[in-house]
């Protein structure tokens, strides 16, 4: 089977808000066991003075490049931050040249801002189906990863295994998702059609965070 093409966003999967809804009850759920530590901390300037506070795991983005840099993976951003992922290349210090972004929306009219990051994966999905060696794909988002968007998914009749991770985004990616995320880009033949994963401590909130 061919390398896996994996989807991420950026806010709430590799930029976390730790600061979001904290309570006693729930810092369990930032332990070393559960979370990768933020040590990345910087602030991104869009233009037109719009800045952006991000917090990363070094570990974790790190370990994701690496995979895009060993050829294991087609890395491609699906992010609101399409018009500046370049901002976020340098400050990852990713590879920009094997890096790939999808324009899933108009950053000008901001048509396609509503559904265009499912639209662009069920498009892959279609293409992979007419494909000798089709490639499996992971789509990372602590928003659009839901049970209805994988119900349409599955009811497209992927030929290839689709993994969609939603994460925590007060911590991002957990330790368990990124283990669950290496297996399957090991051995995606081991895992169904359509496989959701969402973090146990998922909290839903109101509009979207980040950028």
């Amino acid at each position: 089977m061919a390398r896996a093409i994996v989807y991420t966003d950026f806010d709430g999967v590799l930029n976390a808000f730790p600061e979001a809804e904290p309570t006693p009850s729930d810092l369990y759920s930032y332990s070393p066991e559960r979370a990768f530590r933020l040590d990345g901390d910087a602030t991104v300037h869009v233009g037109n003075g719009a800045a952006y506070r991000i917090r990363w795991s070094s570990e974790l983005t790190d370990a994701l490049h690496e995979l895009a840099c060993t050829g294991a993976i087609e890395l491609q951003w699906l992010s609101t931050w399409q018009p500046y992922t370049a901002l976020l290349n340098e400050r990852l210090g990713w590879n920009a040249q094997i890096i790939g972004t999808v324009q899933w929306y108009d950053p000008i009219t901001y048509t396609g801002l509503r559904d265009g990051k499912y639209r662009a994966v069920a498009r892959r999905v279609e293409v992979e189906a007419d494909r000798d060696d089709p490639a499996p794909i992971v789509w990372i988002d602590d928003e659009e990863c839901t049970r209805t968007r994988c119900d349409e998914l599955r009811a497209s009749a992927p030929v290839a295994p689709v993994l969609m991770v939603r994460p925590d985004s007060r911590i991002g990616i957990s330790r368990r998702q990124w283990a669950l995320i290496c297996a399957f880009i090991a051995n995606p033949r081991a895992f169904g059609d359509v496989t959701l994963d969402v973090e146990p401590t998922l909290r839903e909130h109101e509009g979207h965070m980040g950028y």
